[in-house]
């Protein structure tokens, strides 16, 4: 054995502590947070029901037998006999009710499927509210005694459908717009086993509605709190109960005049929330915006319980909070985002309401209608249990954060028939607790497909139907593997849901089972191994040596085949996952006018995206979990969409018109339709990245994020934010405060060269000129990827003009921030907030990331499958702070595309062809009218229809 020289010690001398501490590791059995990581390893996402691989890296094992149904199915009734489940489809268009027979163990199960038919409404000035035609459904549904009638919430169009389940057809329509009332809006239902009254929620006008079914009228109602969600009889049908998910009751900016949006909306929010400002309102740009009042109120996270009686309005009796409130401190985390109560069940001794943002249950006596419990579903705490068996060391600091992590995400919920067993749907581990009712114990968890919504039990107790909203997955759009069907190329269509029969097993099994929770979701703490923590470090609360500032760049809609599709090998030569027919924007695009027709051939739209996957680090398997730009600028926060969120966000993605803002009904107010930031509904219980950063006492700027609101007006003219605001809605306070005024959010009209010289200017005075340090964390949004409908008189005579206005300010971007002082400490992240208007031959949702940084690996292409969250677990790990939720620490962190080899050479920015984008002549500010861009399914399906064409 050859002996080591001294200069080879000398350059060796930092393996020495890497060294010890792997040995030490391995010696006391420690854990280290920082060590978990994403089941996938190296696989591309799956959808097959053999084996599903998800977009986030976590696998899936469901149980039972499966049916795939259309999208998103967020209700689900079992008939009386138990012949007959159904579910109602309300994701994405076609709208659909799933109809199930076959439910006995041994028969095949069947599907039929009632789509509503929206084409021949489409682009008519029928408003969804004004005609009795089935278009829609929404979360509700309940079967008569006979087995035969089905009554379904139609959501927007504010009726109750009735259908002959024998004849799948429809037979008549009740309204709920009677008696003056107008703008309603349906969700969950709950109908007496006699099926003479029907309760409807009212999610517009926070009501809850009593319709005669037989007589088919509407006998009366009574107000509920904000945003009721969920509603249950009790089982002497004498109670009725219904949680309200809503935090504030919203209010229009005084004097706002859609007409005169310019003029009478809001350039930036009113306030931040928390603050006094969000309490009791102010004046701001001449304008009077009414305050919010608290977020305690009893109108808020509560589940309300009625007297009902038939023939008769319910009569409330109690109002009580559930879930953890805000403002208060657990676990050394003080409490943003309230309870967000999603589901209700009632037994004859108590009232169970799962609260989505704690991850718990809350227990009320069905007698006194007082809270008795608070279940915690917390899977970290099965973990500690089994560390524990296995003699493994866990730290009290560690206890702590593993404990606090949330993102179970608690939704539908069911009742054993002796009532022992409560189920609860975990959406966000794709699994179903099993809880003891008489300990008040969970059991275990039982694997499911993605994001589980609603639960029913066979009368004999032996069967779980368990409905998944997002199924297996979407799998590709696009490229040799993909087939078209009729749900077309849209992400959310593709998203097939699946409902699963699943038989309930013996308590002792329920052991086995939740082990393979916990593997599937990367929860499962590997042994000891020697990880490579020379740049990112190997635990949280450490903090790299090399990398002290971080900046996110975020931007709209791409797919990685796209962009990269074109690219054959990185530098290392191993062969990238890529499909060059697919890269309508790629290096050697086809260029096509709004006629379709060819200008130019062999174009580099994007030159400084490919220039920087050749200097710098990237990934082919890097995937986002939005499905649109609603859900993905949540997740670019750091946030997850609790249950509210998702099914609203569904609802309003699925073609629904009518989703601005409006003071007739205040439940409008809650919707915030395709609006790409958080409102205080999805604050999570820990917040987002701006307050996980505020809590660090680590500095961030803001540079367009966060402010593009429900009912935001984005025309012509409106620089320098882009935006006029309508509602008093609040940002999250921090996020207020440290945001760039002079920046704009997302608005077609304003060119992302504006964008690049309002961000160098506001740079350049805070943090060049001033001395002041650089914000340890930047974020930079550049929405002009998005595209929009051709402008010649601005410079956009293309869609790919708009591709190549992004790429330039990206690259201008990158220049100089290499130029700055601190690029010898920085690292840039660059991704975009969904794919949903393009194609891609491995799956819908996979997109790009580039990590741009002196220690970048050089050309390098990350094999490793990744997703969001891995880009906020590096963050966490690189500013030596601690995880946010569960998902961002169970990710794969982004360590293998950095180096300890640092180049410090400043990046060039590289022109772009002036055949599609010339900047010299580009206008800045459109003053010529509105941006017409991509915001609905229907309209990216014509998008992805024109790509077919163009690629054929």
């Amino acid at each position: 054995m050859k002996q080591r020289g001294r200069a080879g010690w000398s350059r060796a001398w930092w393996l020495l502590p890497l060294g010890i501490l792997v040995l030490s590791a391995a010696r006391t059995r420690t854990i280290t947070l920082g060590s978990l990581r994403a089941p996938a390893g190296d696989r591309v996402a799956i959808h097959l029901a053999e084996g599903p691989v998800l977009p986030n890296g976590r696998v899936l094992t469901p149980r039972g037998r499966h049916v795939r149904i259309a999208a998103h199915p967020y209700g689900l009734t079992l008939s009386p006999d138990g012949k007959t489940l159904v579910a109602s489809c309300n994701g994405t268009e076609p709208f659909a009710v799933s109809i199930i027979r076959g439910l006995r163990p041994g028969e095949d199960p069947r599907l039929a499927q009632i789509a509503a038919d929206r084409e021949r409404y489409r682009g008519s000035k029928v408003a969804d509210d004004e005609d009795d035609e089935f278009r829609s459904v929404f979360m509700g549904l309940a079967i008569s005694p006979d087995n035969r009638t089905l009554y379904a919430a139609s959501g927007n169009q504010g009726s109750v459908f009735l259908f002959d389940l024998i004849e799948q057809r429809r037979i008549a329509t009740i309204t709920a717009n009677q008696g003056g009332m107008k703008d309603s809006f349906l969700g969950a239902m709950a109908l007496t086993r006699d099926g003479r009254q029907l309760y409807v929620l009212d999610q517009a006008n926070y009501r809850v509605v009593v319709i005669d079914p037989i007589a088919r009228r509407v006998i009366g109602s009574a107000p509920t709190g904000r945003a009721p969600f969920s509603i249950a009889l009790s089982p002497e049908e004498d109670r009725l109960y219904v949680t309200n998910a809503g935090v504030f009751r919203y209010s229009l900016v005084e004097g706002y005049d859609p007409s005169k949006a310019g003029e009478t909306g809001l350039t930036f929010p009113a306030f931040g929330f928390p603050s006094r400002e969000a309490v009791e309102g102010v004046t701001v740009e001449g304008k009077r915006v009414p305050g919010l009042g608290e977020a305690t109120h009893p109108e808020a996270a509560s589940v309300w319980s009625y007297r009902v009686e038939q023939g008769r309005a319910p009569s409330l009796t109690t109002r009580t909070r559930t879930g953890r409130t805000i403002g208060e401190t657990v676990g050394g985390t003080r409490i943003v985002g309230a309870g967000s109560p999603s589901g209700v069940v009632a037994g004859r001794s108590h009232v169970f309401v799962s609260n989505a943002n704690n991850d718990t249950v809350t227990v009320l006596d069905a007698r006194t209608e007082r809270v008795v419990a608070n279940i915690e579903l917390n899977l970290f705490a099965e973990v500690l249990q089994r560390l524990r068996r296995e003699g493994r060391a866990v730290s009290a600091a560690q206890r702590r954060i593993l404990t606090r992590l949330r993102g179970q995400i608690p939704f539908g919920m069911a009742l054993s028939p002796d009532e022992t067993r409560l189920y609860v749907a975990e959406a966000g581990i794709n699994a179903v607790a099993v809880v003891d009712t008489r300990r008040w114990k969970v059991l275990g968890h039982l694997p499911t497909a993605w994001f589980p919504s609603q639960l029913a039990v066979s009368a004999d107790g032996r069967t779980l139907y368990v409905a998944s909203a997002k199924g297996y997955g979407s799998g590709p759009n696009g490229g040799p593997r993909f087939t078209r069907g009729p749900e077309g190329t849209f992400v959310g269509a593709l998203q097939k849901g699946v409902v699963s029969l699943v038989p309930i097993p013996e308590d002792r099994a329920l052991l086995a089972e939740t082990e393979q929770v916990i593997r599937n979701n990367g929860f499962d703490f590997p042994a000891a191994a020697p990880i490579d923590a020379r740049v990112v470090p190997a635990d949280f609360g450490v903090g790299s040596q090399q990398i002290k500032y971080v900046v996110m760049i975020t931007k709209e809609n791409r797919t990685y085949d796209q962009l990269f599709g074109e690219l054959a090998t990185d530098a290392t030569g191993r062969r990238l996952r890529g499909e060059p027919s697919l890269a309508n924007y790629g290096p050697r695009a086809t260029v096509y006018d709004a006629k379709n027709q060819v200008v130019a051939r062999e174009v580099n739209v994007i030159p400084n995206h490919v220039a920087l996957t050749r200097r710098f680090g990237f990934s082919d398997n890097f995937y986002l979990d939005s499905d649109v730009s609603a859900d993905g600028h949540r997740w670019l926060v750091g946030v997850y969409p609790n249950a509210w969120v998702e099914t609203s966000l569904a609802a309003a993605y699925g073609g629904h018109r009518d989703f601005r803002p409006t003071a007739k009904a205040p439940g409008r107010l809650t919707f915030t339709g395709s609006s790409s930031s958080v409102h205080p509904e999805d604050y999570l219980e820990a917040g987002s990245v701006w307050e996980h950063l505020h809590r660090a006492g680590l500095s961030f700027r803001n540079y367009g994020e966060g402010f593009e609101l429900g009912g935001i007006e984005e025309e012509a003219g409106f620089e320098p934010t882009g935006a006029r605001l309508p509602v008093n809605y609040p940002m999250p306070a921090p996020l207020f405060e440290n945001t760039a005024r002079n920046y704009p959010t997302y608005n077609m009209n304003i060119s992302d060269q504006y964008r690049w010289q309002q961000f160098r200017e506001d740079f350049e005075e805070r943090f060049i000129k001033s001395g002041r340090p650089m914000p340890r964390f930047t974020y930079l949004y550049l929405p002009n990827d998005h595209t929009a409908s051709e402008r010649p008189e601005d410079g956009y005579p293309y869609r790919a003009s708009f591709v190549a206005d992004n790429d330039l300010a990206l690259g201008r971007i990158v220049e100089y921030l290499s130029r700055t002082p601190y690029w010898k400490e920085m690292a840039i992240f660059v991704t975009e907030d969904d794919a949903q208007d393009g194609r891609d031959s491995v799956d819908a949702h996979r997109s790009i990331l580039m990590v741009i940084s002196p220690y970048a690996r050089r050309g390098y292409a990350s094999p490793t499958h990744t997703s969001i969250a891995s880009i906020f677990k590096t963050i966490y790990l690189l500013l030596g702070w601690e995880p946010l939720n569960q998902y961002d620490a169970a990710a794969t962190d982004l360590r293998d595309i950095f180096t300890t080899e640092a180049d410090l050479t400043p990046y060039v920015a590289l022109p772009v062809d002036a055949r599609i984008f010339d900047p010299a002549r580009v206008r800045m500010i459109s003053r010529t009218g509105r941006a017409e861009a991509l915001d609905a399914p229907a309209d990216f399906e014509r998008s992805h229809r024109r790509m077919a064409t163009q690629e054929e």
